[in-house]
């Protein structure tokens, strides 16, 4: 196990959440995934998760938190629910597969971000979005991705598409991957994807490392314009996805 590049995919994970408020989990693992076994790259980023969301998490009272709760409790069920049985497939999903589904995600997360593609998927988002009854099956399918790959891209989608301001949109994706990662922990130590505790020592201690890079990536965000920001984080995106499929 190479460190060296371990803690650089943390890293560079870590200061694109800075500069762009999401996509730690989604780079870090797409990234860990070139060195090591899917399912060990999708267990080792758990904990730095966890830590790198408390923060933004802690920004909100109390009373924010259980109205939050209480407005998508449907939304972040759901997600619960999807998170452990895509925990749960993870053993049993060829490495193989697991790697190609992990970078067509990312792609599809890239696309996303284009607003010629984006546009012609806003009619449905919307219909989505706007339909309580489909919140708890948003909800399963967000989490059964972020469960088996560490992709939150369909969370993130969902709290976008709601135009909420930019600080309860950020805050809402932390509070939703915080408490969907809690329950992970014991699943993976469960079915065997923490090999033992020097694994959740490194994942703590990369962690923390996590909360540096994201710390470092939000002062870079105040001195780079946006469009610089978007277009270098999407570009390494694609070159991360390209790989991942296998084209080059």
């Amino acid at each position: 196990m190479n460190l060296l590049l371990i803690t650089t995919a943390i890293v560079l994970g870590g200061l694109i959440k800075g500069l762009n408020g999401f996509g730690y989990a989604l780079v870090s693992t797409s990234l860990l995934t070139l060195i090591m076994p899917p399912q060990e790259a999708v267990a080792l980023m758990i904990i730095p998760v966890i830590l790198a969301n408390i923060e933004l998490t802690a920004k909100l009272s109390i009373k924010e938190v259980k109205a939050c709760l209480e407005r998508f409790k449907s939304y972040i069920t759901g997600v619960f629910f999807g998170v452990t049985a895509g925990m749960l497939l993870i053993d049993y999903m060829p490495q193989t597969l697991l790697k190609k589904a992990v970078g067509l995600l990312v792609l599809l997360f890239v696309a996303s971000r284009i607003p010629r593609i984006a546009e012609n998927f806003s009619d449905i988002k919307k219909f989505c979005v706007e339909n309580p009854k489909l919140e708890p099956v948003l909800g399963i399918l967000s989490g059964l991705v972020f469960g088996s790959s560490n992709v939150g891209v369909p969370v993130v989608a969902y709290f976008k598409e709601l135009e909420l301001s930019r600080d309860k949109f950020l805050s809402m994706i932390a509070l939703t991957i915080l408490s969907a990662s809690f329950i992970r922990v014991p699943i993976a130590q469960k079915t065997g994807l923490y090999t033992g505790t020097d694994t959740i020592l490194l994942s703590t201690l990369l962690g923390l490392t996590g909360i540096v890079a994201v710390k470092t990536g939000d002062m870079l965000a105040q001195k780079l314009p946006q469009k610089t920001i978007e277009k270098a984080s999407l570009t390494l995106l694609v070159l991360v996805g390209l790989r991942l499929l296998g084209t080059f």
